[in-house]
């Protein structure tokens, strides 16, 4: 039992995994391939990132999207980042959100210099894109508070569109902060780690924000305002428990046309 406990632990830190998803949608839309990244903290796969980004270059992305917590606070090198937003920049169009941990960082100036210069940063702000004849506002959402209105008119403006709005926001709980109150075609998230600790039936146990048994763990929610895709993500913190039967995560998403 030692034994399976310590290859599990093993898998759960070490051995990637290329889960795929598919969302159908009734409007006019073009197959697109999306891969989705988070949450990688302290974690390399291979020498720079080596193998992360060899998996990643094998799903063939229309798009890249990396939502968050790329990055400890607590990290002092980050020097990796920007040979890793150049490989990822260097296979498709790459954009990227921000995470807690990017936003709390001693030298978060820095770290957002960095994703600016080698991939597309939207920090509480939106961009329109065309992707396979498909129009799309993609937008970032850094952080948001029921009671911070600068946020809230944001999310506002950037759902006021006929087009496609694909929102990229590293907590999932937004959505049941304020998030749902608007109209939002796709939404992108990590953070919840896939809930740390998945037990079989039962899901993810603890996730911050959400506390145990959180409802978004990871894996795709249609919810009445949003469909919610959360990748379970690449890492874990210090702060944070071992991962366990809860492999690194490259997320690959396809959106379809429903037939």
């Amino acid at each position: 039992m030692l034994l399976c406990v310590l290859l599990d632990l093993h898998i759960s830190f070490d051995c990637l995994q290329t889960s795929s998803y598919s969302i159908n949608y009734t409007l006019p839309f073009q197959d697109t391939c999306l891969v989705v990244l988070s949450d990688l903290h302290d974690s390399s796969f291979g020498k720079g990132n080596s193998k992360l980004i060899e998996r990643v270059k094998a799903c063939e992305p229309d798009l890249i999207f990396t939502v968050g917590d790329m990055v400890s606070n607590y990290c002092e090198d980050y020097t990796y980042l920007a040979p890793l937003y150049d490989a990822l920049s260097g296979i498709a169009p790459t954009y990227c959100s921000l995470g807690n941990h990017e936003l709390s960082h001693p030298e978060s100036e820095k770290i957002k210099e960095i994703l600016s210069q080698h991939a597309n940063l939207l920090d509480n702000e939106y961009t329109e894109i065309t992707v396979n004849g498909n129009e799309i506002r993609l937008g970032g959402l850094s952080e948001y508070h029921p009671d911070n209105e600068t946020a809230k008119a944001f999310v506002a403006d950037f759902a006021d569109t006929d087009k496609f709005t694909l929102l990229l926001s590293h907590c999932p709980e937004y959505y049941i902060w304020g998030v749902d109150e608007v109209k939002i075609d796709l939404m992108v998230s990590g953070h919840t780690h896939g809930g740390q600790v998945i037990l079989p039936f039962a899901g993810g146990m603890f996730a911050p924000e959400q506390g145990w048994w959180p409802y978004f763990d990871y894996g795709v929610f249609y919810e009445d305002n949003a469909t919610l895709v959360i990748t379970r993500g690449l890492g874990t913190s210090k702060q944070k428990a071992p991962r366990f039967n809860n492999p690194p995560e490259i997320m690959y998403l396809t959106l379809t046309p429903e037939v």
